[in-house]
């Protein structure tokens, strides 16, 4: 046999196996029967960044405008998918859906409102395809039990997260709280009371406990009180609490009155806490049905979500439709910074803070690739993990 023939056919036996390539300690693994990863006009070295780089002035990753190209499915066919609430967030579904970026795979999107906590039974048994939520202490919780849910997309970033001079989304504190109001002292904040929507077993528990340890104490030297997100800035000014984590639009207010409140602890600079897991159905038995939706998400993120996207009135109208919001609500915030990829340790780190404080039922954390998948993103944008 020629030596062509032999790579030929080697090449041929690797396409119909899961392909499997290593790049700096990192796998990279096509799931199903996709065949090689190929490159992608408009995806070039900036389209996949090295998920170790932690670094909060990373690059994010982006192709140009209407990359990746579609390929669409052989018939229309539908993704159930849900999220506990219409957030902003939500942007790239949304747009993506009204403009056609998903219709262009051949892809129609059923969207539903369901608690994440919800969605993951069905993620695992395939009533549900695709969630939207955070890597909340429920998930790893599954995870442990054997469901088999993966993280495949990031949802977004803080560009200011590591300047705390920028009003942002994060940990307000009353200025009075401290025995020095003009130079707060976190580690004040010991033994006082932290408002939050969700508590300690979200995704937010780990940016709130980070913020802490940075001035020597933690998340568990706070008594944490459960409010609506609506309440919590009433509650920070009526002294209810002494500090909470204030969410897009609540926090203008606080901001609104440097003099009586500061921002003392923002996102985790550069990761995504977030984004979309996919079930059984669409991870082990429609593949190529996950790989047009990635592909259509980031098309829509390239092609519309970049810079301040609400000045497009189309986009905005989107957003503001899908979102069930009044258009100006949205443009009184920062516009997001979409990211689709995952970092390297997030999920390590949020562990650690569920396991610390019990929310989940197990003492040693649960390796990544347990619950991560980045093959579906990396071949949408060409890479092969080389």
């Amino acid at each position: 046999m020629s030596r062509l023939r032999v790579m030929a056919a080697a090449l041929s036996a690797a396409a119909l196996l899961l392909s499997t390539v290593a790049c700096g300690g990192e796998e990279v693994v096509s799931g199903g029967d996709l065949g090689a990863v190929v490159p992608v006009a408009g995806c070039g070295a900036d389209a996949y960044i090295d998920p170790a780089d932690l670094a909060p002035t990373r690059k994010i990753a982006r192709c140009e405008a209407n990359a990746p190209a579609a390929q669409p499915l052989k018939e229309m066919t539908t993704i159930r998918m849900t999220s506990a609430s219409r957030s902003s967030s939500l942007a790239p579904i949304f747009v993506g859906m009204e403009l056609g970026e998903f219709e262009k795979e051949n892809l129609k999107i059923e969207f539903s409102v369901l608690p994440f906590a919800d969605a993951m039974p069905q993620l695992a048994t395939g009533r549900v395809d695709i969630s939207y939520g955070g890597t909340e202490a429920g998930l790893f919780n599954a995870v442990n039990q054997g469901l088999s849910i993966k993280w495949i997309l990031g949802n977004f970033v803080e560009p200011k997260a590591s300047d705390l001079s920028q009003p942002q989304t994060g940990l307000w504190a009353r200025r009075d709280t401290f025995a020095d109001p003009s130079k707060p002292n976190v580690a004040e904040l010991k033994g006082k009371t932290l408002g939050s929507t969700v508590g300690a077993a979200s995704a937010i528990a780990y940016p709130m406990d980070k913020a802490l340890r940075q001035a020597g104490i933690s998340l568990q030297d706070l008594q944490i009180k459960q409010l609506p997100a609506a309440d919590l800035m009433t509650a920070l000014s009526n002294d209810a609490v002494d500090t909470a984590w204030l969410l897009d639009p609540y926090w203008l207010a606080a901001a609104n009155e440097p003099d009586k409140y500061v921002l003392v602890g923002g996102q985790v600079p550069g990761e995504p806490l977030g984004g979309f897991y996919a079930g059984k159905s669409l991870l082990q038995e429609r593949p190529e049905v996950t790989q047009a939706f990635v592909r259509a998400y980031i098309r829509t993120v390239n092609t519309y979500l970049r810079g301040d996207y609400t000045k497009d009135q189309r986009v905005l109208t989107a957003i503001a439709t899908g979102a069930q919001q009044p258009p100006e609500t949205l443009t009184r915030t920062p516009a997001l910074t979409f990211d689709w990829e995952i970092r390297q340790g997030t999920g390590e780190q949020e562990q650690k803070v569920f396991i610390a404080f019990k929310t989940v039922k197990y003492t040693d954390v649960i390796p990544e690739d347990r619950y991560v998948d980045r093959s579906f993103y990396a071949r949408a944008v060409g890479h092969s993990g080389t």
